[in-house]
Formats: structure tokens, C-alpha cells, sequence
């Protein structure tokens, strides 16, 4: 029987976490995703070694999330139309390419179409796989799947980024380069011989009917856009001149500055997973301000810490806060969308969040460049207090199960 678009599956004819498992699109992701972390630590410091000023590597960051921004919206779309696999496993596709292409580029061109391949990839894959999450799962359970999808990825990167940051113990970043993205290709194509081999259109137990005339946006899904475009401008901010800040200030080496940055995996490894719980139990809105302002508060202090290991507790508590919110705001968005309009209102959100992460790099590198390298992480700071507050405003009182209440 279809059902209204205000309605949701409830527990009854949702998959559990184990029956998740059968879908394979775990696996996946966990293959897909071993070269975030040693990219997103190695980028800048690999495009600062090849002579690459701040505005170069910050447009390296905003090609990447551009082309996101282009791409998952009309992902959406075609999610709502022609369904969720294919759409994921032509993710793995991308992802091969791009990995390929970083494992032999030299020169800013060969980099920037890499990021434009990866963006493509990712638009794919998260968008696909947020929306079979929505699919899926109650309301009241959401929280939690968003959670550990985030930790899924996070595992797989962190053990991606063993094996790079094992290579950088014997060799310098510009030798390790291309043996460690060769095998990122790899367990790319991996995921995609995977996806193909083993992940099926996954089963929806209820036939949604689509309800015409009737428009799928709402004030709710315009307030939760913005926050997620101030949230992700403010991360977006520091993302590209984080570690080049660290090399330059501590005169510290890649293998330190490695270091540092892995406690912040393991974070994002572990807590989303309890933090979307929270978010089910205690209200959207209430964790996603709470992991924001957390956030928000350490970036403001963490450019004057004067000690190496001082930076790296920061750094370790700011990740920390953003693992509290990043399952809320997907669940919320998820609890939000109507039925039959999934797949478009998670492809505009992640597009909100593209525009942010578009412009974050270009105004943290002039920033950097031409006001003080502190300047970027106080203005980040600044930001998610905004969305902290914004967020308490207009969601404090939308519970878990998406139902509104004072005692959410």
C-alpha cells in the first residue's frame, strides 16, 4: 500500500543493522574510501613541495567540492528516477580514475582534473548511499545509520592511511606519492569489482506514491541547507592550510605532522556512531549546535597554541565535535525529506554543503596569504558558533523520531 509523503517506514518493515550487511553497500564504501585520509593530510604538503602558493592549493579544494556542487544535485534526481545501484557502483569508476591520475601527476592540470574525477566519484557515493540509508531505516534509527556509515568510511581511510603513512616511514612524501595512490587505485577498482559482482537495488518494503502538484521543499529543508552551507564553509576555511600552518610554524616534518593528524581518525573512526545515537535519543538540533560550538570553540583557540602537542589535543577536540554533529545533520535531513523526493533533497544538501566547501579554500588561502594564517581558524570559529545557535533556534525542539516536542 502506498503511503502518504508525510510518512516514514516504520521499525516493522525497516532493515536492521545486520540485514544492512546483505546489501554489501558497507563494503563498499569501506574499499572506496582508503585514500581519504592520507589525501587529505598529504595534499597540501605534496602541492607545497611541488612550489604550489596557498591559492593553488585552496583552488586544488575548490575544484574537488565544484564539481560536487554541479554533480549531486542531478544525482538526486536521478536517484528518485532511475534508482540507487548503479548510480553507487559507477562511484568506484570515478574513484579509480582519480586515484590513478594522482598516483602519475606532476603539474597542477594533471591534479586538478584528478579532483574533478574524485569529485564526480564522491557526488556518486554519498549522495546514493545516504539516500538507501533514508530508504531503509526508521526515524527513530536513522541517527545511528548515518553514524556508522561515517565510521565505515573512517575505518577504511584509516586503514588506507596505515599503509601511505607506512610508506612515508621509509621514503620522503615525494617518492611515497606514487606507490601509495597506485594502491588506493586499486582497492578502488576492488570496491567496484565488488559492487558489481555483489550489491542489488536495494528492497524497499513500502511502494512510495508520488503526490503531484505537491512541492518536496519546505522552510525546514531551507534552514537545515543554510546550516550545513555555514557549517561547511567554516570547515572548509582551514581544510587546505591546516597542515601547511603546522609544517611552517613548528618547522615539523611529514611524518610528525602525521602523527598529529591520525588521532583525529580514530575520532571520526569511532564516536559518530554513539553521537548518532544521541542525536535519536535527545533531538537533532541539540547535537548538531552542541558538536558545532564545541567545534567552533576550539578553532578559535587553536592557532595560539605555542606547542606542537597542544595543536594536536585542538585539533583532536575540534574533529571531535564534528563527529558529534555530522550524523545528526544527515539524519535530520533525511527525516525531513519527503519519501518520494529523497534522492533530490539529499543531492541538494550535500550541494549545499558544496557551495560552502567551494568558497572555504579560496577565503582560508587569501586569508592565509594576505591577512595572518591565524585569521582563517578564528573566522571558522566564529561561523559554527553562528550555526550552533541557528541550529538550537529552529530544531532544538524536532526529536529523533521527527516528530516536534518539548521534550525531545
Amino acid at each position: 500500500m502506498p503511503f502518504r509523503r508525510s510518512e516514514r517506514p516504520t521499525a516493522r518493515n525497516c532493515v536492521s543493522y545486520s540485514d544492512m550487511s546483505r546489501t554489501h553497500y558497507s563494503t563498499s564504501v569501506f574499499l572506496g574510501s582508503t585514500a581519504f585520509v592520507f589525501l587529505n593530510f598529504g595534499l597540501p604538503i605534496r602541492a607545497d613541495d611541488l612550489g604550489w602558493n596557498a591559492m593553488e592549493i585552496g583552488g586544488m579544494y575548490t575544484v574537488f567540492m565544484g564539481t560536487m556542487l554541479l554533480v549531486r544535485p542531478l544525482v538526486g534526481v536521478c536517484l528518485d528516477r532511475f534508482g540507487r545501484r548503479w548510480f553507487f557502483t559507477a562511484a568506484f569508476v570515478f574513484y579509480t580514475l582519480a586515484m590513478s591520475l594522482l598516483s602519475v601527476s606532476e603539474d597542477l592540470q594533471g591534479f586538478y582534473l584528478a579532483r574533478c574525477l574524485q569529485g564526480i566519484g564522491a557526488s556518486l557515493m554519498w549522495v546514493s548511499v545516504r539516500t538507501i540509508i533514508a530508504d531503509t531505516f526508521a526515524r527513530d534509527e536513522l541517527g545511528v545509520a548515518m553514524g556508522r556509515l561515517t565510521t565505515t568510511s573512517v575505518r577504511g581511510s584509516m586503514l588506507g592511511g596505515f599503509y601511505g603513512f607506512t610508506l612515508l616511514g621509509f621514503l620522503p612524501m615525494s617518492q611515497a606519492w606514487a606507490p601509495a595512490f597506485a594502491g588506493y587505485a586499486v582497492m578502488a577498482f576492488l570496491a567496484l569489482v565488488w559492487s558489481l559482482l555483489r550489491v542489488r537495488e536495494p528492497h524497499r518494503d513500502v511502494e512510495v506514491a508520488p503526490s503531484p502538484g505537491e512541492s518536496w521543499f519546505s522552510l525546514d529543508l531551507a534552514r537545515i541547507f543554510f546550516i550545513v552551507f555555514i557549517s561547511g564553509f567554516a570547515s572548509a576555511l582551514i581544510e587546505p592550510i591546516y597542515l601547511i600552518y603546522l609544517k611552517n610554524k613548528f618547522d615539523a616534518g611529514a611524518l610528525l605532522l602525521a602523527w598529529v593528524f591520525l588521532p583525529a581518525g580514530v575520532v571520526f573512526a569511532i564516536l559518530p556512531r554513539y553521537a548518532g545515537a544521541w542525536s535519536d535519543r535527545f533531538g537533532r538540533g541539540r547535537v548538531i549546535a552542541l558538536g558545532v560550538a564545541f567545534a567552533g570553540l576550539v578553532s578559535l583557540a587553536l592557532p595560539f597554541w605555542p606547542h606542537l602537542l597542544l595543536v594536536a589535543v585542538s585539533y583532536l577536540l575540534f574533529s571531535a565535535g564534528w563527529a558529534m554533529a555530522s550524523p545528526a545533520e544527515d539524519a535530520l535531513v533525511a527525516d525531513l525529506a519527503p519519501a518520494d523526493s529523497r534522492g533530490r533533497v539529499i543531492g541538494t544538501k550535500e550541494a549545499a554543503a558544496g557551495v560552502g566547501a567551494a568558497l572555504g579554500p579560496l577565503v582560508g588561502g587569501a586569508l592565509y596569504d594576505n591577512v595572518a594564517a591565524w585569521s582563517a581558524f578564528v573566522l571558522n570559529g566564529a561561523l559554527l558558533l553562528t550555526a550552533a545557535v541557528l541550529a538550537v533556534i529552529w530544531f532544538d525542539r524536532v526529536s529523533g523520531t521527527g516528530d516536534k516536542t518539548g521534550n525531545s
